[in-house]
């Protein structure tokens, strides 16, 4: 199976995880308007339509990916566990300089200055000013 059709079928279950919950997890119609789970099920079933799409007109002769096209995903997930176990801002911070080391090809120093920076600038806007927290994790940081 090739990538295109893997990418499908995992968006397809994705999407039908977010119409099944938005349907009888959040309600889909609450008191005669559009309830917590509206959006949800509009989103996931168009989701699952497009990927059905998909998955029919995938090219046969697809080439196989390259694994540097697989690093943007592999690094979502991994910043994604990372907020888990020591936080938002921590793993941004980590995921930003990784990103521009690896993939910019910029020094250390301009790495970290420019992570810290707009880290920095993300906990004054949202922490400090608007007084919403962030996700601390297990490990405080």
């Amino acid at each position: 199976m090739d990538a295109d059709r893997i990418i499908a079928l995992a968006c397809g279950l994705v999407g039908a995880f977010w119409a099944f919950n938005g349907w009888f997890e959040y309600g889909f119609w609450i008191n005669k308007g559009p309830g917590p789970g509206f959006l949800p099920v509009i989103f996931g079933t168009l989701t699952c339509i497009f990927c059905a799409v998909r998955l029919l007109r995938a090219d046969k002769k697809a080439e196989p990916v390259d694994k540097n096209a697989l690093l943007p995903i592999m690094a979502i997930i991994a910043f994604t566990a990372c907020i888990y176990i020591i936080g938002f801002l921590a793993s941004s911070f980590l995921f930003i300089v990784g990103w521009l080391i690896n993939q910019g090809r910029y020094s250390y120093r301009f790495s970290i200055i420019l992570a810290a920076i707009v880290v920095f600038s993300v906990w004054g806007i949202f922490e400090y000013w608007l007084q919403v927290p962030f996700p601390s994790g297990m490990i405080k940081l």
